[in-house]
Parts: C-alpha cells; sequence; structure tokens
C-alpha cells in the first residue's frame, strides 16, 4: 500500500488540492451569501392594535443602514376592479404644518435602522385611496361595507444605499367579518421587490406622482 501511495503521491496531492480548495470555494460562497443577505434593505409592513379597521399600519426598517422612503401607495380589489393610489401626503395637513414638523404633513422621508413609521389607520389610508375614485364611496363610516372590498396592499417605495435604485416592500390585507371591519395579512411576512421587473413598476409608479 506505501509503495502504491508513493508511486501515485503526484496524483493523490493535485486531488488533495483540488478537495481543498472545493471547501475554501464552498466556505468563500457562505460567506459571500450571507453578507448579501446582511446587505439587502429589510422593510417590514405589519399590523398594530388589533385586527380591525382602525388598527394602525406600520412600516419597520430592519435594515442594517437607513433607507429613505420615496412614496407609499395603496391598492384597493373591490368588485373585481382595482384601484391604486398613492397615500404618501396626509390629505388634511395645512402647508404651515410642513415648517417644523414635516411628519405632520407627509408619510416621506428617512428611517434609521431599527426604527419604525406609523402610517395611521387602515381606515384613514383606505378613504383617502377610496375619495379618489368617483366609483368607490369616501364614507368612513361605511367604507369596507360599501365598497364590497375583498383585499388590498399596501406597498412602500424606498431608496436604500448598498442596491441603489429604489426597492420596495409589500403587503396584502384580506378583509372579512359580517360588515368587513375585520382585516388581518394574507402571509406572515413582507414581499420584498426588489428584481428588475418589480423595480421597473416602481419606478413607473414614482414617475406617475411627478
Amino acid at each position: 500500500m506505501w509503495q502504491w501511495i508513493n508511486q501515485n503521491a503526484q496524483a493523490l496531492s493535485f486531488f488533495a488540492s483540488v478537495g481543498t480548495l472545493g471547501v475554501w470555494l464552498f466556505y468563500a460562497h457562505l460567506l459571500y451569501a450571507g453578507f448579501r443577505r446582511q446587505r439587502q434593505a429589510r422593510i417590514l409592513i405589519n399590523q398594530g392594535w388589533g385586527q380591525q379597521v382602525d388598527s394602525v399600519c406600520l412600516i419597520s426598517n430592519m435594515s442594517q443602514e437607513p433607507i429613505y422612503i420615496h412614496s407609499i401607495n395603496l391598492t384597493i380589489r373591490a368588485s373585481d376592479n382595482e384601484y391604486t393610489e398613492s397615500v404618501t401626503d396626509f390629505d388634511n395637513a395645512k402647508p404651515k404644518d410642513s415648517e417644523d414638523r414635516p411628519q405632520e404633513i407627509t408619510r416621506q422621508g428617512p428611517l434609521r435602522p431599527g426604527e419604525q413609521i406609523n402610517l395611521g389607520t387602515f381606515r384613514s389610508l383606505l378613504r383617502q385611496t377610496a375619495e379618489r375614485h368617483k366609483e368607490l364611496s369616501a364614507d368612513e363610516s361605511q367604507l369596507l361595507r360599501d365598497l364590497d372590498v375583498n383585499n388590498f396592499k399596501v406597498t412602500a417605495i424606498a431608496s436604500y444605499g448598498p442596491e441603489g435604485g429604489v426597492i420596495g416592500a409589500q403587503r396584502k390585507f384580506l378583509v372579512s367579518g359580517d360588515e368587513n371591519q375585520l382585516l388581518r395579512p394574507a402571509a406572515i411576512s413582507t414581499k420584498r421587490m426588489a428584481k428588475r421587473k418589480a423595480r421597473k413598476k416602481l419606478r413607473a409608479w414614482l414617475e406617475n406622482e411627478l
């Protein structure tokens, strides 16, 4: 056996080197994949304070670096039709409010790591969207029941330095209950919108808001 090893030492050394290289490449791939995951934007859209229409919509930045929120869009699906509207700015804000507290007139702006922003109640977001479409009723007291809302989506469009360009986060909410007064997320996690097709759609939304 030793004689065979001595006779094939060169070949064995070559295969050992190839095996060692493979192991190092494997661990390098794991490190790179972990690094990429850490550098990706992580934006969460959550529901707080119950599961009723007056619960609040929260956006949290769980990324390692700050993000800048450009726009908040709401898409209502009612009676087999979809209605999308930007709810970035508060519709009842006054220009003078922007002098000292811009957060009282708009939902856009920077968000540091670990911070969250309260967008307001889902009722107010739905009303703000509904009142801009003549097909929808903006009666806040009967909003969901009168609209026959099946579901709606909240989409946040933001910039995140390491990724470049715009990225998005989206979460779908289902409407239920006798008078459509109950809400719950359709999935346990927020959908990340960072692929080319999704970014193209997000840019188109931003361009339409100009």
